[in-house]
């Protein structure tokens, strides 16, 4: 008798990581940091204005579901100290050893970086003025000259590309060389490595959580886009 490969478990056995509303983030900040890109090298301030509100209420969320999310969406279960980032970096993996789920602590530095980013340029975004065409929704509340503003806003731009880049670089190294989808776990919320090859806490949240963290990003969105009812009628 001969022996029968194995079949690939079902996607219901592999480790759960990743909540909805934190995919739901992900892939709404792709969208809207492109969308912003795109529009601004088009003219379409109105756009840009709105994908620019869009990010910043995601960033908001973001930082609270770091500390209300899933146990991979909280940053202290992922931050770590430059002390153990050097450890981690020094320590070979062995082969065959199953991967920790949840960012590494090189990708834990790159969400921090990413959402500083955006964070910084969303908010910037709010005051600044090019004084001809658009103003921010809080142009005429801005500490310093909203020109000024808008210079310091633009500071952020290639820094955005550079993160963006990098970023991509990794999923790539990840596909081609580690074999391992992190794309594919980001859709589906689950682990693409069998289990075994793969340890840590499951991601899942409790259904009142789930409804919480989707009324407070719904929520949040409402408040951002509802900021330019604050600028000036003249």
């Amino acid at each position: 008798m001969t022996d029968q490969p194995k079949a690939a478990p079902a996607d219901t056995e592999r480790l759960f990581v990743w909540d909805l509303p934190i995919r739901l983030f992900h892939w709404g900040l792709v969208i809207a940091v492109m969308t912003s890109v795109v529009t601004v090298n088009m003219g379409r301030m109105d756009i840009h204005e709105r994908s620019g509100l869009t990010i910043l209420a995601l960033v908001i969320f973001r930082v609270i579901w770091g500390f209300a999310g899933g146990h991979h969406a909280r940053f202290g279960n992922f931050l770590r100290s430059p002390a153990a980032i050097l450890r981690w970096m020094r320590t070979p993996r062995r082969d065959g050893a199953p991967r920790e789920a949840g960012h590494s602590p090189i990708a834990a530095l790159s969400v921090l970086a990413l959402l500083g980013i955006t964070g910084y340029l969303s908010t910037t975004g709010l005051f600044a003025t090019d004084g001809i065409l658009f103003d921010g929704p809080l142009a005429h509340l801005s500490p310093v000259s909203p020109y000024l503003m808008a210079k310091i806003h633009q500071f952020g731009k290639p820094v955005l590309i550079l993160l963006v880049v990098a970023h991509l670089v990794a999923i790539l190294v990840y596909k081609f060389v580690k074999r391992t989808g992190l794309t594919r776990a980001m859709v589906t919320g689950r682990a693409t490595e069998a289990p075994g090859r793969i340890e840590g806490a499951e991601g899942g949240i409790t259904r009142t959580r789930l409804m919480v963290g989707l009324a407070l990003m719904a929520g949040l969105q409402l408040a951002a886009h509802a900021l330019p009812l604050l600028r000036p009628a003249w």
